[in-house]
């Protein structure tokens, strides 16, 4: 279960970690020379997972992956508990991280590393966004217009949330009535 909800927001995870990592050594966000953090530099890492969580936004909005997504998850929830109030309460902390993390995850992963040199918006202007010495352009100020596709992906999410609690009050019932109907039928001992 929760390696469903991690995956598509390992962008995210992967922009923390490297901040926190370039921090720890000692770099600064708005630094005029490139941090190192390993063979690549920190905001090359950025970049990279920048176009990666705009990419998975992108689908889970316009292609309506959130559906596809969710329904995985409801039906691990299903198979993994039995009580009615955790299935629709763990569904609910789904629905709401994926109705809203895939399209506010990256600009709230890069909104401490914002400086004078880095202000990324929808515009675009200006379009040069240097964070630990590098540029990372474009992929910052699309993070930034990410936000809009969560009027297309929400909807859809809570939608999926609210046909998930029919189906999993529905089969409550069904299984109760059974249990009953069984209890009726066995002989008395």
């Amino acid at each position: 279960m929760l390696l469903l909800v991690l995956l598509p927001l390992l962008p995210e995870i992967l922009i923390l970690a490297v901040s926190a990592y370039a921090a720890a050594v000692g770099c600064q966000a708005d630094a005029g020379f490139a941090c190192a953090v390993g063979p690549p530099s920190a905001s090359g890492v950025i970049r990279a997972a920048l176009k990666v969580a705009y990419a998975v936004g992108t689908k889970f909005a316009d292609d309506n992956i959130v559906i596809a997504w969710l329904v995985g998850c409801f039906l691990v929830i299903t198979l993994g508990w039995s009580r009615l109030a955790s299935r629709l309460l763990l569904a609910f902390g789904v629905t709401l991280i994926f109705a809203v993390l895939p399209y506010f995850g990256p600009i709230l992963a890069i909104g401490h590393l914002v400086n004078p040199k880095c202000r990324p918006n929808e515009g675009g202007v200006p379009p040069e966004c240097t964070i630990y010495g590098g540029d990372v352009g474009s992929a910052a100020h699309n993070a930034v217009r990410l936000g809009w596709k969560f009027f297309y992906g929400a909807p859809v999410a809570f939608v999926a949330f609210v046909l998930f609690v029919i189906f999993a009050v529905a089969a409550h019932l069904i299984s109760r009535r059974r249990a009953v109907a069984r209890e009726q039928d066995a002989p008395l001992a």
